[in-house]
């Protein structure tokens, strides 16, 4: 339906027009090159001398490229101007482009100062990092008086060490006591880690106080390079830190300064990557000396522009469709209104080139399960406001911009249901109106109330849910006649209407004819009889039984027919929080105070309704796409398209203003 029809294409041309021709087909920006590694192995190729196109040295591009991009991300951190809710890229004209990037030399000298500044940055902080640790390393010792240098005496040793929190010095010291009188222990400052200690000895007994001392679990300490005592000492980090900081300040400054460049970096860097994505195309290239070939994909519509391209180089060239089961990149298609689905579709796979394009058909189920589950117009107009509000204000593109508009689609789908079902942020109305003016105004659904008709609700749930499921199997049925598997078409979709509509004929058959009837009966057989035998005539060896095993999906069915009851669990959840909220929100009463408590919560707590049953309805309504019905009929597993094109980061080339 909406898979872009795909043509490949070779060309062959002179070497002197090579870097022209891939130049004009990144601006075309519709083709697709292939990789030619097979080719380099084929021995009939590997008569050719064959040479390697390379511009650039791809691998120092791509350092280059690294490099610059964490300039800017520094930049953007000290980039104090108002930046939008979402990353858009700036629109330039393509002269205006190359006249911005005509001093490669000033803004590759201005990266470099940013480089510098970093690398400065980056140093100062390992140093104040440095001094900080020694400063708190010090502080347990700031009333130590002794010098940090001094570790003895003529006779004595003087040193200091940790102990466990738990240990009673006092009991070590009498161990020590016992040994010799000679030594001095005390104790400096302790926390709930460890205890300081100062030690005393004379020389002449080291080696017993060493092994009295290990065995209460002490631990020596040194501060090398360090003269004076602790406090001295703390007091000189203290003013070694205020000296880095001060130059770290002063380094951000030019940092700041340093942002007015970040334009042009931004538009130097673009400018590598498309340099960058030239010089990989090279390695779709085969060249000789004098002459280089190149083969792809393009959408079958713009054949006759690739064609002129290549006639205005010389190059000899073929456009041809591909065969009939050859697999093709793909492309999707759809119209403006149709598009934005897309993102849903693409969050799942990509369909084979051989598959229909499944967002037209489910597209509108999509919609209409999240406006079900999600169905209330305060919180329809909330969701399609904030959508509008993104698009106009963010200027999204891409995927994001997919996303958002049917996000869009989807809050309109949920006022239409709010007025189907009479819910407006639940039932704030009649609540507000009889908590402050004395009387009950209701806003009447234009169908039922889904809280009040719970059975009948449930009933349109799974009646949905039949519906889906019969068009998934129509899809099928419709890939299989276009590929001319008729039996395939019986035996997949249509034999399953007759068992299924069969059967639901039986359960309901009263509904529909006045008086009883076999027809729901008949069809039953028919429809099992078919699936059970046809397999017979089309399969092979064992493959002759598999009808029995397909019967038995008349269970798989039935699941997920009941599947569907999360349109009426999502939607009840939704309206029933909110109606207890509404409660919780009038329970202060009808006076000014009252007034006010009630705006306030009911804003905080619908706000908090709003998001959680949007992200419900949200991944419920893709579920029961990727499970319910994309298995009846879809496989994906396609490769996107991915033409050759300037794939810019920070910058939109547009076209020149006439």
């Amino acid at each position: 339906m909406a898979v872009v029809k795909m043509h490949k294409f070779t060309a062959i041309g002179l070497d002197t027009t090579s870097e022209n021709v891939m130049t004009d087909l990144m601006e075309l920006g519709v083709t697709e090159l292939n990789k030619q590694d097979v080719k380099l192995h084929d021995e009939e190729w590997a008569k050719l001398d064959l040479v390697q196109k390379q511009g650039v040295e791809i691998s120092e591009t791509e350092i280059k490229l690294n490099t610059i991009e964490s300039v800017i991300k520094t930049l953007d951190l000290y980039d104090k101007s108002k930046k939008p809710l979402f990353f858009i890229r700036r629109p330039i004209t393509k002269n205006a482009f190359i006249n911005a990037i005509t001093d490669k030399e000033q803004i590759e000298a201005n990266i470099d100062k940013v480089i510098d500044l970093m690398n400065l940055h980056k140093e100062l902080q390992n140093t104040r990092n440095k001094i900080e640790t020694v400063e708190f390393s010090l502080k347990p010792w700031a009333s130590y008086q002794l010098p940090l240098e001094v570790s003895e005496t003529k006779n004595t040793n003087v040193f200091i060490g940790v102990v466990p929190p738990k240990l009673d010095v006092s009991k070590m010291e009498e161990a020590v006591s016992e040994l010799t009188d000679q030594i001095s222990i005390s104790l400096i400052f302790a926390d709930q880690e460890q205890q300081y200690v100062s030690i005393i000895s004379m020389k002449e007994i080291e080696e017993e106080v060493d092994s009295v001392l290990k065995k209460h679990g002490f631990n020596k300490m040194t501060f090398k390079d360090l003269e004076g005592n602790a406090e001295e000492n703390i007091s000189k980090c203290k003013f070694e830190v205020a000296e880095v900081e001060n130059k770290i300040a002063e380094v951000e400054k030019n940092l700041e300064e340093m942002v007015s460049h970040k334009a042009e970096i931004e538009l130097f860097y673009d400018y590598l990557s498309i340099t960058l994505d030239k010089a990989k195309a090279a390695d779709s290239m085969l060249a000789t000396e004098r002459t280089f070939y190149i083969d792809g994909w393009i959408p079958a519509v713009e054949a006759q522009n690739l064609a002129n391209l290549l006639e205005k180089h010389g190059c000899y060239y073929e456009i041809t469709a591909p065969a009939k089961d050859e697999e093709t990149p793909v492309l999707l298609k759809n119209n403006a209104v149709i598009t934005p689905i897309e993102a849903i579709t693409e969050l799942y796979d990509t369909p084979s080139s051989r598959e229909i394009d499944p967002t037209p058909v489910f597209a509108f189920f999509y919609v209409m399960f999240f406006g079900i589950m999600f169905a209330d117009i305060g919180y329809g107009i909330l969701l399609t406001a904030l959508s509008v509000v993104l698009i106009k204000v963010g200027k999204l593109e891409g995927g994001v911009h997919k996303f958002v508009k049917q996000l869009g689609y989807c809050g309109v789908s949920t006022i239409i249901w709010g007025f189907i079902f009479g819910s407006f942020f639940g039932n704030i109305i009649p609540v507000a109106s009889e908590n402050f003016f004395g009387t009950t105004v209701t806003l009447q659904p234009l169908w039922f109330d889904p809280i009040e008709n719970v059975m009948k609700m449930l009933i349109f749930a799974c009646a949905c849910g039949v519906v889906h499921i019969f068009v998934g199997l129509g899809v099928k049925a419709y890939s299989h006649l276009r590929e001319g598997k008729v039996l395939d078409a019986i035996n997949d979709s249509f034999l399953w209407y007759t068992l299924l509509i069969g059967l639901l004929l039986m359960l309901g058959g009263d509904f529909v004819f006045q008086e009883p009837n076999n027809v729901g009966m008949i069809m039953s057989i028919v429809g099992a009889s078919g699936i059970i035998i046809l397999p017979l005539f089309m399969g092979k060896g064992i493959g002759k039984l598999i009808g029995l095993w397909n019967l038995y999906n008349i269970t798989r069915y039935l699941a997920d027919v009941l599947s569907y009851a999360r349109l009426l669990g999502l939607c009840l959840a939704g309206a029933v929080i909110a109606q207890v909220f509404n409660m919780i929100a009038a329970m202060p009463g009808s006076g000014i105070l009252g007034v006010i408590l009630f705006i306030i919560i009911a804003i905080v707590a619908h706000v908090f309704n709003f998001l959680v049953s949007a992200l419900g309805a949200f991944v419920h309504a893709i579920r029961l796409q990727y499970v319910e019905f994309f298995s009846k009929f879809y496989e994906g597993g396609g490769t996107p398209f991915k033409p050759f094109m300037n794939n810019t980061k920070y910058i939109k080339i547009t076209k020149e203003e006439i």
